[in-house]
């Protein structure tokens, strides 16, 4: 068989660059059907898919997706019906480090029944969207208050989100709004993650004085922090956060039952350090926050691609496959990673 470097390079000269198999595949020397073969596999399985493909290959033109995955595709859609087949496919890689595209998990759903099949109208010509996002941990930070009604009072969460990461470093509960909650978390996120160079914030009274200074801006400028506000009437300004409060509205408070205050907190304290180290978050191509603001997600990317191919030779082979296991981190100015492989913990540290 090929090398899978050759295998590789087909890949990628058809599918992201554009070539027709026909052309790469006099170029690399190998027949048009196996270019599309191992498209199909790429596809279907990733790397992985090209690494083994003798244990991947199937009949018309349908790739062998071991039944361990399609049940966990199944369990994940039963269990959060929100999560379309983009967000699925990201989970099974970030979290559980098993192969499935969104094609596969469109696939294997609609069998299901649990989707239904339609049609993809394309746009012609669409908008291109405007991002804004800088491009370090600590250079831009956002922060906003989300109220809602539990248990027939107002609460009150303060967040504090890192532009560049979606990194939540800062999220308070609270039963009122004040200057001093605002500032109570912050100093809180200063102390465990630095300060950052820019903060941005809207006009609210807690952070903007229409004389003088609030005590926020103070604290600030006692960190030497440029304090930068939304414009009135351009909510989309705070985009990041804003759709972090959508997110933890719909995923869990909309749904919790929570028995007092003090429970609440706990809670949604154990959620935000799921949202940040354990959700996959597609606007960062399915890695999470944690992966980014500590600057580890290149060499997690690594280790997922070599612990799903491990995964999947297992399940060729009947083996048991292990629950994944992973933590990231900080020690001193150092990433690092700590996971498990083959009963064995290693540590990956980025200097």
């Amino acid at each position: 068989g090929y090398p899978f470097e050759v295998r590789l390079r087909a890949v990628k000269l058809h599918l992201e660059e554009g070539f027709k198999a026909q052309l790469v595949a006099q170029e690399l020397g190998v027949g048009r059907q196996t270019v599309w073969e191992w498209a199909r596999l790429y596809r279907e399985l990733g790397e992985a898919g090209l690494r083994y493909p003798s244990i991947n290959s199937a009949p018309a033109g349908r790739a062998k997706l071991p039944q361990a995955v399609k049940e966990q595709i199944v369990e994940l859609k039963k269990t959060h019906p929100s999560f379309g087949v983009k967000k699925i496919s990201q989970w099974l890689k970030r979290v559980l480090m098993l192969p499935g595209s969104p094609e596969t998990v469109r696939k294997t759903l609609h069998r299901e029944r649990l989707i239904p099949k339609v049609r993809v109208k394309i746009k012609r010509n669409p908008p291109k969207p405007r991002f804004f996002e800088r491009t370090t941990p600590n250079q831009m930070w956002q922060t906003d208050i989300f109220t809602w009604r539990m248990g027939g009072r107002q609460v009150y969460l303060i967040g504090f989100i890192d532009d560049f990461s979606r990194y939540i470093v800062g999220l308070g509960v609270y039963g009122a709004q004040t200057s001093e909650n605002v500032l109570e978390v912050y100093r809180r996120a200063v102390v465990e993650y630095g300060v950052p160079k820019e903060l941005l914030s809207d006009n609210g009274r807690q952070y903007v004085a229409w004389r003088g200074r609030t005590k926020f801006q103070m604290e600030l400028q006692k960190d030497r922090v440029h304090h930068v506000r939304s414009a009135p009437h351009h909510p989309m300004t705070l985009g990041k956060i804003e759709r972090y409060w959508k997110t933890i509205w719909s995923e869990f408070l909309e749904r919790a039952k929570f028995e007092n205050f003090e429970e609440a907190q706990a809670r949604i304290a154990l959620w935000v350090k799921y949202y940040n180290h354990k959700r996959p978050h597609q606007s960062l191509e399915g890695m999470c926050p944690a992966d980014r603001f500590f600057g580890i997600q290149n060499e997690l990317r690594v280790v997922i691609e070599k612990t799903i191919e491990q995964n999947i030779l297992d399940q060729a082979l009947g083996r048991e496959q292990a629950a994944p296991f992973y933590m990231v981190g900080r020690l001193g100015d150092q990433s690092v990673v700590i996971r498990s492989e083959k009963g064995q913990v290693k540590m990956l540290i980025d200097p």
